[in-house]
């Protein structure tokens, strides 16, 4: 399992040529084209203005709703050395990204209904843009103060928070400035409850590749399970997963336990590597 991690972290060889170097670039050009307000359909569009900030993607507005804002995930603040394991509580960080942001445009928004168009407590998930036309979640997370977390609806806009990661990432810029060590898989520990109050970075050799009606599963040379779900198989076009059979690879995510074993769900190329 020795060898040099890629530069480009998250691009799969072979299989995932889809999010190789070049391709991520020409992505995120493309992307931040179609994302901006102007390349919107206009109809649904409405303008508004944002009391407070309530969470890390919460808006309390003027007129006294409250909305969700979709695509943003929390990402660790950085530290001169990073751990494989980092803190889930990440709310604060994220929360003062997105304040600074509204301050610069005035707490004025467009939003657009998401889809769904609410969240399964009842609140109303939203894209919103500033008055620049830019996209506001992926205009946080090109700037490394989030992670791109697309809603259970694939959407256009999805491809817009994935390239701003890439952008990101090509820029080491926030998040991306720093990358922690991998833990390796074998040394995991299912019974160990710290494992689950964090994101890991893990490395393994991938010894076994089977297909269950829910999920392609990866299992490493460790307690962990590397899931990729149906409902992401959208980010896979062009993977056959037993081309990964023997790989070793860095895996990105939150662990849960699950039987004797762990469990770790890929949501996107950018959060499995492949070691060369």
């Amino acid at each position: 399992m020795a060898g040099r991690v890629r530069r480009d972290e998250g691009v799969l060889r072979g299989a995932l040529v889809c999010v190789v170097g070049l391709v991520l670039l020409l992505l995120a050009g493309a992307g931040a084209a179609e994302c901006r307000l102007e390349n919107q359909d206009p109809r649904g569009l409405q303008e508004v203005t944002v009391e407070r900030v309530l969470g890390f993607d919460e808006l309390r507005l003027t007129d006294g709703r409250g909305v969700r804002l979709i695509g943003l995930a929390p990402a660790a603040p950085l530290r001169e050395v990073m751990a494989p394991l980092r803190d889930l509580r990440l709310h604060e960080g994220l929360r003062a990204a997105l304040e600074a942001r509204l301050d610069e445009t005035g707490y004025r928004l467009i939003l657009r209904p998401g889809r769904p168009a609410r969240d399964a407590q009842g609140r109303p998930r939203v894209h919103a843009w500033s008055d620049d036309g830019v996209l506001l979640a992926a205009g946080l997370i090109a700037a490394g103060a989030a992670m791109p977390r697309p809603g259970p609806q694939p959407e256009p806009l999805d491809a817009c928070l994935f390239a701003a990661e890439a952008e990101a990432r090509a820029a080491k810029q926030g998040l991306w400035l720093e990358r922690p060590e991998a833990l390796p898989a074998r040394t995991l520990d299912p019974l160990d409850g710290t494992l689950r109050q964090g994101r890991l970075r893990v490395q393994g050799e991938v010894i076994a590749v089977r297909e269950t009606p829910r999920h392609w599963v990866l299992e490493l040379d460790g307690p962990l399970d590397l899931l990729i779900h149906n409902d992401d198989r959208d980010h896979w076009p062009n993977l056959a997963p037993e081309s990964l059979n023997g790989e070793a690879v860095i895996a990105r995510g939150q662990v849960y336990p699950w039987r004797d074993r762990l469990r770790m769900r890929m949501r996107h190329p950018l959060d499995l590597e492949v070691v060369e």
